[in-house]
């Protein structure tokens, strides 16, 4: 086995308590979520935690790994620069699961200092939000930080399914966790505007989770995702190709929309008993 875990994290910075302060009780289902989703992690025995976000250099035709040697990300975007995050980068994963995706067709792009500027290797807090909570719960692993790009849902499924090859190539451990929110149109304040296909995608999305119909996710209509305004999708579907041609166990430890936006902690784990992840 090399993927030990899989996991679903929104990305609010609000739920960082030197960020949130008081509106930080709006969300507390999500942080208690983030805090078992971290200690379960934390406890899975994974050598390295593999990052999928939505938010660092994003290209519509490759896949951008950050590859150098420190990761570092802050807050200082949301104003409290003295929250700093760091982690080792697992730069020989990194090179596995580029030269695995690049051997099948699937274009990766290194993000390394000397050829990106300074934003471009900075964690984005896709990253930093889960990130904050893992290291909170007492464990410090390496990591790999991935941004997602605008490819095909089924060329991200094989993406995640080079992430657990190349982790088996060389005897990584590795927990998944895919960085997202769900729909920004909720309510009529929501950041991205009111639309009510935003609760019906959000709706559907966890059930096909907690039921984990993998079909369903791939097939989602594209029409309700865009009028969603979501971001964690993509994530998701890198993750489901992770677990695939595993039996996955779901849970679903939180869901809530308070502000506007869908916030989903969830949990993938395999085992002997559960759903077959399919095979794309």
């Amino acid at each position: 086995m090399t993927v030990l875990l899989g996991g679903i994290a929104p990305h609010p910075p609000l739920v960082i308590p030197e960020v949130g302060g008081g509106e930080i009780a709006g969300v507390k289902n999500t942080v208690q979520a983030l805090k078992e989703f971290s200690k379960r992690i934390a406890a899975s025995g994974a050598d390295t935690w593999v990052f999928i976000s939505p938010h660092g250099l994003l290209f519509r035709d490759a896949i951008s790994i950050n590859a150098e040697e420190q990761l570092e990300g802050d807050f200082a975007g949301f104003g409290v620069p003295q929250v700093r995050l760091k982690a080792q980068n697992d730069k020989e994963l990194v090179e596995a699961i580029a030269s695995a995706s690049e051997k099948n067709g699937l274009r990766t792009v290194l993000l390394e200092r000397r050829g990106f500027s300074q934003r471009d290797i900075t964690l984005d807090h896709g990253v930093t939000v889960p990130l904050y909570y893992l290291q909170e719960a007492g464990v410090v692993k390496r990591c790999v930080s991935v941004t997602y790009g605008l490819l095909s849902y089924n060329d991200l499924f094989r993406f995640g399914r080079f992430i657990s090859s190349a982790a088996a190539s060389i005897g990584r451990n590795v927990a998944v966790i895919a960085s997202g929110d769900l729909s920004h149109r909720l309510i009529k304040d929501a950041p991205a505007g009111y639309n009510p296909r935003g609760k019906e995608f959000d709706e559907k999305l966890v059930n096909y989770l907690r039921e984990y119909r993998v079909e369903d996710i791939m097939n989602m209509d594209d029409d309700l995702v865009m009028d969603a305004g979501e971001c964690g999708l993509r994530s998701i579907i890198v993750l489901l190709g992770s677990l695939s041609d595993m039996t996955i166990n779901p849970e679903v430890l939180s869901y809530e929309g308070p502000f506007g936006v869908g916030y989903l902690v969830a949990l993938f784990t395999p085992g002997k008993e559960g759903h077959q992840g399919g095979s794309k």
